[in-house]
């Protein structure tokens, strides 16, 4: 068993494709098939189901698929360290981040970052949290960002930093942000627009919700989006009231496209999370980039 068997096998099974395996790592389609009978043999097993047009791991194959990555992730660590001795920082990071994380956080934190590392290179990729956890747990990114907490034994959720929530309206809507509004009146009385569900900015605003006594089920919800920036629009647009990040909403706030309303009732601080594969051998890029997290935010 080599490494070039490995990286065809985790490629094949991530792109459910011979020919693409193929051609993401440089050989002929037939070598890629010559590399996974060999595993297949060696191993005493079937490794990839080819009972259908798709290719999909057998329950062997997905055991087999998780230790493979890791013994990869091993091996790049291990020449990204060598290389760091002589200051050569360089490669790849694969990021699985939620939308307020995506859009408003990390561009500035990477570019920070690459400020430092030029030679280190990121790939985004934007989800819901709870999709932002699927992708750790089964290794397709290295590392994520979420707003929110999921169960799942597979992946580690370290808060990183902390801001506001805000209930904002469009201001030619009779609202005003000299007056105060309760809660209660807020979310009975008009539409509210809401993050779908997976998202952490719903799941923590409707345990405020429910903190507060407010019935989830009266909250009169007439749209629902899988954005931040969509939701921003629509109320502007005058469909309703929304509740998101502070963050998100400040540039709209500050040219007055919506308003930030006064409630009576303190709203909650919002957690963001960086998330972390357990028990996994992460690259040497990446604990890098964590280092960086850490000395920035609990400075």
């Amino acid at each position: 068993m080599d490494f070039k068997q490995l990286e065809a096998y985790v490629q094949v099974i991530e792109h459910g494709s011979f020919s693409k395996a193929a051609e993401t790592i440089f050989v002929s389609q037939p070598s890629v098939s010559i590399y996974i009978n060999s595993l297949e043999k060696e191993l005493g097993t079937t490794l990839i189901s080819r009972s259908t047009k798709d290719v999909f791991p057998t329950q062997a194959g997905r055991i087999f698929y998780e230790n493979a990555k890791e013994l990869l992730s091993v091996k790049s660590n291990a020449v990204l360290r060598i290389k760091s001795l002589s200051g050569n920082f360089a490669g790849s990071i694969n990021i699985s981040a939620s939308s307020v994380p995506a859009q408003y956080i990390l561009p500035e934190i990477l570019a920070e970052f690459t400020d430092i590392y030029p030679d280190i290179s990121f790939v985004v990729k934007q989800a819901d949290t709870l999709e932002v956890s699927r992708s750790i747990a089964s290794q397709v990114a290295e590392i994520g960002f979420s707003g929110g907490i999921v169960e799942n034994s597979k992946c580690d959720f370290t808060e990183f930093m902390t801001e506001r929530m805000v209930i904002i309206a469009a201001p030619d809507k009779g609202f005003t942000s000299s007056a105060e509004y309760t809660l209660d009146s807020l979310l009975h009385e008009n539409r509210f627009i809401s993050r779908e569900k997976g998202s952490g900015t719903r799941t923590q605003y409707e345990a405020f919700f429910v903190e507060q006594n407010i019935d989830i089920k009266k909250i009169n919800t007439c749209l629902c989006f899988d954005n931040t920036q969509s939701i921003i629009n629509a109320v502007m647009g005058g469909l309703g009231i929304s509740m998101v990040s502070e963050l998100a909403a400040s540039a709209f706030i500050k040219r007055e496209m919506v308003i930030p309303l006064n409630i009576k009732t303190k709203l909650p601080e919002r957690k963001f999370y960086y998330v972390l594969k357990k028990k996994f051998a992460h690259s040497h890029l990446v604990s890098l980039f964590v280092e960086f997290l850490t000395n920035k935010f609990c400075e």
